[in-house]
Formats: C-alpha cells, structure tokens, sequence
C-alpha cells in the first residue's frame, strides 16, 4: 500500500516537473500567445474543451454552453420562426425575418456541433501545442509567428467588423428608428430589435424591458460564437499553411542531410502528421462550413434584393436608409468572411501543390537507386493536395468563391423579376 503510494507520487511529481518545463520553454510562451485570442473566445462561448489545467473548471464551462444554448433557441430562435409562421405570405416581410433567424440557426448549429466534437478540437490543439513546442530552427518559428498574426488581425478583424452591426440592430431600434419593416403581426406598440412572437404582453413596462435587454444579450452571446468558432477555424487553417511553409524548407533541405534514410522517415512522419491534422480540421468544420455556404447564398441574395429595392425606390425615408445600412454592413461581412474561407482554402491547396513540386524538382534522378526508390512513397503521398471542403462536396477555393457569386446573382435577379 505504502510501496503504490510512494509510486503514485513520484509519478505525479515526475509529470508536474515535465509541465512546469514546458511552460517555462519558449515553443509554449509562444503557442499560448498564439492561441490566447481564440481561447478567450471559446471559453467565453462555453466551447473550449477540457484539459487538465481547466479540469476543475468543467462544471462551469457547462453552465456557460448551457446559458448560450437556452439564450439562443428559447429567448430569439424559437420566438422568431414563430414570427416567420405569422407573417407566412409576405414576402417582405419574411425575407426581413429569415436572413436574421438563419444567421441565428446557423450559429446554434455551430454551437452544438462545435460541443459535440470536443474530443477532436482538443486533439487539434494538442497537435497545434505539440508543433510549437517542435520547432527548432528560427526560420521555421518566423513561419509561424507570422501565420499566428495574421489570425489575430483576423479574429480582430472581424469583433470590429460586427460592432457597428449590432450597434445597427440592438442600439438603433431603441431609439424608434428600426431597421426593419413593422407589422402588426408580430409587433405591438413597442416594437423589438428583432421581428419576434412572444406568448406574452411584451408592451407592460418591466416585461418590455427584460425582452429587449434578453433579445440584445442573446445576439451578443451570438456574435461571441460567431467570432469564436471562426476565429479557430481561421487559426487552425493558417496554422497547417505554415506547417506545409516549413514542410517544404524541410523537403529542400533533404539531399544535404547526412542520415538520409532518417530525414526521409522524419519527412514522411512530417507529412502523415499533417493529412492527420487536415482530417481533424475536416472532420470537425466540414458541415459547419456546408451549413454556412448555403447560408450565405440565401442571405447574400436576400440583402441584394432588400439593396436593390431600397435604391431604386424613389420614396427613400429615414427607415428605409437604416434599413439599407443594415443591409449593406450583412451583406460586406458575408462577403468576407466567405472570401476568407475561400481564400484560406485556397492557401492550403496552392502550398500543398508547391510541395509535390518541391519533391519532384529535387535531383533524385542523381541519386543512388535505392535512396531514389525510398522518395517514391512521399512523392505518392503529396501528390493528393490536402483539401478544405464544404460538406464534403465543395472544395474552399477561390473558383468556389467566384461560382457562389455567380450563382447568388443569378438568385437575385429571379427574385426582382418575381417581385416585378
């Protein structure tokens, strides 16, 4: 007994050695300063998973998911496809209500899938953690740094992005200027931020107040998914772009190794790790980024229509204007975070292309037949670029972006001919 206890604690001294060495190495000061944005994010939205550091505070990060989950269905998704119900038939009207609730739905979808891969995004970020801690060279820790910035100037990017969005969809409507058409179906006296049916009196004083202040935490919570469950894709993209950058130095460096056969299993092991990475990344982002391709086709094409309209009518108003505000703002952050997707996407197919490049460019045709022949399962290996897909149908490139536009203008057009 005494002998198991002794063993016991050696053992968790020996592993509290090892963590209190890694968090004094500079590979991890620097993995945390990479991730730390996007940490904030997801636990601030309940979705970060569970390490052995935030163990104890489980309970807690549940409590949170369970909040968000409730504020998002039960405060503002299900009161506004009760709306949509409502005013069923008017197509103003309910293109008003859809192009919010699908964005609603759209972000609840990412919540409980992002929930229901934990064990994976965790994988995921041991794997990002590990590779920080790998790297040897400064040239290989420029890469990353480098990629680690351009994803907070992103995840930045687009917290001020929807700030004046929901400043145009909470603060505005407060002071009697909504940005949406009103009706008597939905609305009472005092209207809402969002076109919503409740089963109450939401005109009584103190019921209208907890209402609004309720719909105005509930997009907040919402814009904190949104940006946080982004935020990591767009960091988890540009972080395997900078591993295929440094995969590529390695590839170079490969005929002045002096162990060939060992370089080589270094590169292969290398590249296995990367496929292993992707296919995580895919694994958890592939119907979230389906889900959100679709949705920006149909509010891409609603806001266009809702522009168009506004434009051209001759008798433009105040709330018209706020109206147009509204809808250019969604229309310019669909478009970008789209073109980023897309881009990113894009970013990943072209460096795995440089790759199999690489491989086929170096001088192997002069090398000793049996080192030539052992370059021939890696060249197999690349020659499959490592691809981001949409539901596992449509591939994250910029000629998926260009078609998607294409294919929304042309939705726009059926909708003003029918309006006509």
């Amino acid at each position: 007994m005494g002998r198991e206890y002794d063993d016991h604690h050696l053992f968790d001294t020996f592993i509290l050695v090892l963590e209190m060495d890694k968090s004094e190495s500079s590979g991890y000061k620097d993995f945390v300063w990479a991730i730390g944005i996007n940490r904030l994010n997801l636990e601030l939205a309940g979705l970060w998973p569970k390490t052995n550091e935030v163990s104890k505070r489980r309970l807690g990060s549940d409590i949170c998911a369970g909040f968000n989950f409730i504020m998002l269905a039960f405060v503002i998704g299900i009161p506004m496809v009760h709306a949509l119900i409502r005013v069923s038939g008017d197509m103003a009207l309910m293109i008003d209500n859809i192009k919010v609730t699908l964005a609603i739905f759209t972000i609840l979808l990412e919540f409980v899938i992002m929930r229901w891969k934990q064990t994976v995004i965790s994988s995921i970020i041991i794997m990002i953690e590990e590779d920080w801690l790998r790297l040897k060279l400064d040239t290989e820790r420029d890469v990353m740094i480098k990629r680690a910035w351009i994803a907070r100037l992103v995840t930045i990017f687009a917290a001020v992005v929807t700030i004046p969005a929901y400043t145009c969809l909470i603060i505005i409507p407060y002071f009697h200027s909504p940005l949406r058409q009103l009706t008597n179906l939905t609305d009472r006296n005092k209207p809402l931020p969002l076109q919503t049916y409740y089963v109450y009196d939401t005109d009584k004083s103190l019921q209208f107040e907890v209402t609004f202040f309720a719909q105005a935490l509930a997009v907040l919570l919402a814009i904190c998914i949104y940006i946080g469950v982004s935020g990591f894709l767009g960091f988890a993209i540009l972080h395997m772009d900078g591993q295929l950058e440094n995969f590529k130095h390695q590839l170079n460096s490969l005929t002045s190794c002096k162990d060939f056969n060992k370089a080589l299993s270094s590169c292969i092991f290398t590249h296995l790790r990367l496929i292993r990475f992707a296919n995580n990344v895919e694994n958890t982002f592939t119907l979230i980024l389906f889900v959100i391709v679709l949705q920006f086709i149909i509010i891409f094409c609603l806001c266009g229509f809702i522009l168009i309209i506004v434009i051209t009518d001759e008798n433009m108003n105040t709330a018209m204007l706020s109206q147009l505000s509204y809808a250019l703002i969604t229309v310019i952050s669909q478009l970008m975070q789209m073109f980023i997707y897309c881009f990113g996407g894009d970013l990943i197919s072209a460096q795995c292309d440089a790759i199999y490049r690489t491989i086929c460019n170096l001088d192997w045709y002069t090398w000793e037949p049996h080192k030539a022949k052992n370059l021939i399962l890696l060249m197999l290996s690349t020659k499959k670029p490592i691809c981001i897909t949409a539901g596992k149908i449509l591939p994250l490139t910029m000629a998926t972006f260009c078609n998607i536009l294409k294919t929304s203008a042309g939705y726009i057009s059926f909708l003003l001919a029918k309006n006509n």
